[in-house]
């Protein structure tokens, strides 16, 4: 038989590729083999029905965006990890990247117990600082003798090819006395090694106006082609928003260099009204990511497709966010010839899901109530050929989000 696995009957979405048909894709030793109309059922050795009018395949999700250092962080010291594969392949998402979970000290737990194990593709992005889960919250640079530039280029040579970018997070007193050296040090070090610089903006404890002034040097002075700036949609100070509620003009220049706009909403980083400013005066962001951590599954979050059915809400379409979440994604980490499309010969990661029409209960960092009238749910992925069912969700009920009242 010319087919492992046949996925039958399902209306493939791929807008990167302008593919929106019923198609049958079939997979061949972990790589996709042939899409196309009506491959017969007797063709494969294993036969998966996807019909349905709300159902689609779409290419495998990316999250650009998690923290899967699963172990790796203190119980009630810092932040809690999600485990890869929670975040990941039983959430319909094949590609997730760690960001900065974890500096130099401790980012061999990743060659050496979480990517053995993990079923989902882990990418990792190193903290600039050498402790990601100190106090006073995880992943703060707290002193730029944290900050380990010899370390870190020993750490990236004794890790060929693990390492894929490095993470800051633009927060704390140190970002209010030296942040223009600190952000030059971190690209220093991200230019070093030839790969982007990933920087976390928002503050929710910054007094005045030096987080605005920090992310107006690191829009303007900073980030270079294929940088990527997270938190797009961000409430708290330093915010990508004037105090007339206008983008500040860095923004455009930074975006059209070529940097990657993130929104990664988190429990703690995505205002829907600044949100829904941004969407009107036409700042959009480039991807869609979850920054999902174990507690973030529990409450706010839940999963990247609830993140994704936000910005539904917001006013974007399914096609928007499956691009988002697909080839944008993959372009953004550099990898647009590998991942976040179907095509032959590529491996076979997949993502099926359904679409739900309803009134659903969101919240936001805010804890702002509204509400989205469209929400995403799993059903099953492909990693590599792998075939994974879901688990039971993030909420009570599964994986819808909550119900309104008309």
């Amino acid at each position: 038989m010319p087919y492992d696995l046949l996925i039958k009957g399902g209306h493939v979405l791929d807008p990167g590729q302008g593919l929106n048909a019923t198609l049958d894709i079939g997979v061949t030793n972990g790589r996709i083999a042939a899409i196309q109309p009506d491959i017969p059922a007797t063709e494969a050795k294993k036969v998966v029905e996807v019909h349905g009018s709300n159902r689609y395949v779409v290419p495998g999700l990316l999250d650009i965006h998690t923290h899967v250092a699963h172990g790796a962080t203190t119980a009630g010291v810092g932040m809690e990890c999600c485990d890869p594969d929670i975040a990941g392949v039983l959430s319909g998402v094949t590609t997730v990247l760690d960001c900065g979970s974890v500096g130099v000290a401790n980012i061999g737990v990743f060659p050496n117990h979480i990517l053995p194990k993990a079923k989902t593709r882990v990418i990792c992005f190193l903290n600039v600082g050498s402790y990601a889960h100190t106090m006073p919250l995880p992943a703060d640079v707290n002193s730029m003798d944290e900050v380990n530039q010899k370390a870190i280029a020993a750490c990236v040579q004794a890790n060929p090819g693990l390492i894929r970018g490095i993470k800051l997070r633009l927060v704390g007193p140190v970002v209010a006395e030296k942040g223009e050296e600190l952000i030059t040090l971190s690209k220093a070090i991200a230019s070093e090694h030839h790969i982007p610089l990933m920087v976390h903006i928002g503050d929710g404890r910054a007094e005045g106006e030096y987080a605005g002034q920090m992310t107006r040097f690191l829009l303007g002075k900073a980030f270079t082609p294929g940088d990527i700036l997270t938190h797009l949609c961000t409430p708290h100070r330093g915010g990508v928003m004037d105090s007339a509620r206008k983008p500040v003009p860095e923004l455009k220049e930074a975006r059209d260099r070529g940097v990657v706009l993130d929104p990664a909403l988190g429990a703690g980083n995505f205002g829907y009204e600044i949100a829904r400013e941004q969407a009107q005066l036409g700042v959009h962001p480039d991807t869609i990511s979850s920054d999902l951590t174990a507690m973030g599954r529990k409450r706010i979050v839940y999963s990247l497709m609830e993140c994704m059915g936000r910005f539904m809400a917001v006013g974007y379409t399914l096609s928007d966010v499956i691009r988002m979440a697909t080839a944008n994604a993959a372009k953004a980490l550099g990898l647009q010839d590998e991942l976040g499309a179907l095509a032959v010969g590529r491996e076979a990661d997949i993502t099926v899901l359904d679409e739900h029409e309803g009134h659903f209960r969101f919240l936001d960092t805010t804890q702002l109530v509204f509400q989205g009238d469209h929400a995403l749910t799993p059903v099953l992925t492909v990693r590599a050929g792998e075939v994974f069912v879901p688990d039971w969700g993030p909420h009570p009920w599964g994986w819808l989000p909550e119900r309104m009242a008309a």
